[in-house]
């Protein structure tokens, strides 16, 4: 598994890393907005780029008590470690997304 650090590198030299096993079925991607028109759009249109095999309509998601931020959960078919910080990169990329793991 790749850990990503706040920087957006990966944390590959932790002794104590996780590991998984690539190619990785259902690997969950989560994401933290803050909850904007056409928000949950654009990052399944970031995701397809690095996970064409996306169902957009199997989203898991989430919205704060207060409505100002939303959480969406997303199953990917994980390919390895650069397929997943590239992920993280684009998504991170979006003015409004705050957090993905």
């Amino acid at each position: 598994m790749a850990l990503i650090t706040k920087n957006g590198d990966q944390a590959a030299n932790r002794v104590d890393a996780p590991k998984i096993e690539f190619p990785c079925e259902n690997y969950v991607i989560k994401v933290v907005s803050i909850d904007v028109e056409g928000g949950h759009a654009e990052i399944v249109e970031r995701l397809k780029v690095h996970a064409p095999e996306l169902d957009p309509k199997a989203t898991g998601i989430n919205r704060s008590s207060k409505g100002r931020f939303v959480s969406y959960s997303f199953r990917i078919l994980a390919t390895g470690e650069e397929q997943l910080s590239a992920l993280h990169a684009d998504l991170m990329d979006i003015e409004f997304v705050k957090m993905v793991m």
